[in-house]
């Protein structure tokens, strides 16, 4: 097959901005060429990226874009220029495979093959707009049924494949030494409940544990800018607690180092139309990390309460005290804690690169099969 991979307009390839979508795009490329298929990432040019060059074995077209705004209409307005510049330079493939807004409106079918719209968060009622994909993957059955309840003319159209994390994240024993250490990885913006975060790990009262958190607060970077980071350390400080913001690590080995070394790891994302699946919790879970996250109901595919992590109620009266009655539960039990820890590694296993490009390969050869023979949607 000759596969080409679409990434969207602000980040390129390879991840050096971060971006965990366009690390999983990169991921399961190579898995796609070590299977023996043509494959080719599109990205935005960046510094000095060769504008089209092969390393190990992917070719790689960048096509001119520019950083992320603060304003979602110029977001919009960059993200058509760049699909229509995409469109242009798109080379013949089978199959193409796009997270960019508006590029599935503009792709050619002649050229694009069959067109895979990843849908990576939770849809807005734009899904109407992508009426000519031939493909929308969900990554999350939360997803799915969401596109199927805005649209339902597109139910048989959508397939539930979610992330991939990759096998270095396995790579150490599930009871590595670990520090004292509540982590959050992800970006520092409003919606992931970071304050929260805060204000529950104050409440827990244990001077023994430090609270770590990793990610961007760059607007460029997804984050919500230097006043909103200003706020979480002025609250950090008020409330007494004892907490390291690192800043984004882009190095996959270090931000794996950050996983393992991490006694808990919190996610407690408010945003109940933002989210998809959350790969941070499962990138944890993998390293072995026992996780607690928000109710989201993303979360569904992989946290059963009290055996593959733990949830607490964000929408309760008092979500800070959910959450640091959760904390409690895990810290205060080094036995349970460990049961937790070693049952999310193997859930998290079901998501392992090798699983995951094998199911998109697999729904690929179902697309491009005669009309008579292709099985329903998943």
């Amino acid at each position: 097959m000759r596969i080409t991979i679409v990434i969207g307009p602000f980040y390129p390839v390879p991840p050096v901005l971060g971006g965990a979508v366009e690390k999983v795009h990169l991921l399961l490329a190579g898995a796609y060429r070590a299977a023996g298929h043509e494959v080719t990432i599109i990205s935005r040019r960046y510094k000095n990226f060769s504008d089209d060059e092969v390393v190990d074995g992917i070719r790689h077209i960048r096509i001119r874009s520019t950083d992320r705004s603060s304003s979602l209409a110029v977001n919009l307005v960059l993200d058509f220029i760049y699909a229509v510049r995409v469109a242009c330079a798109l080379p013949p493939a089978d199959v193409t495979i796009t997270n960019a807004f508006f590029l599935p409106l503009v792709l050619p079918h002649r050229r694009a093959g069959k067109i895979y719209v990843q849908v990576g968060r939770y849809p807005k009622g734009q899904m109407w707009l992508y009426c000519r994909a031939d493909r929308l993957q969900a990554v999350s059955r939360a997803v799915g049924q969401a596109i199927a309840r805005q649209v339902p003319r597109l139910k048989r159209k959508i397939a539930v494949i979610p992330y991939a994390i990759p096998d270095r994240y396995f790579s150490k024993p599930a009871d590595t030494r670990r520090e004292p250490v509540v982590l959050y990885v992800g970006r520092i913006a409003r919606e992931k409940g970071i304050e929260l975060l805060i204000e529950g790990f104050a409440r827990l009262r244990r001077h023994d544990w430090r609270l770590r958190i990793v990610g961007p607060h760059a607007v460029a970077q997804g984050g919500d800018g230097v006043e909103y980071f200003g706020q979480l350390q002025a609250l950090a400080r008020q409330r007494g607690v004892d907490c390291e913001f690192l800043g984004p690590i882009f190095d996959q080995d270090a931000l794996i180092g950050e996983y393992q070394r991490g006694g808990v790891f919190v996610y407690p994302s408010l945003a109940e139309a933002g989210e998809s699946l959350g790969l941070a919790p499962l990138e944890a879970m993998a390293t072995g990390c026992a996780a607690i996250v928000s109710d989201l109901r993303c979360f569904d595919d992989y946290i059963e309460d009290g055996v593959t992590g733990l949830r607490f109620d964000h929408r309760s009266a008092d979500p800070a005290d959910a959450l640091a009655v959760q904390l409690a539960r895990l810290i205060g039990s080094l036995e349970f804690l460990q049961h937790v820890a070693a049952a999310g590694r193997d859930m998290a296993g079901n998501f392992r690169t090798s699983v995951i490009a094998r199911r998109m390969l697999d729904d690929f050869a179902s697309l491009l099969a005669p009309a008579d023979s292709e099985g329903a949607a998943r």
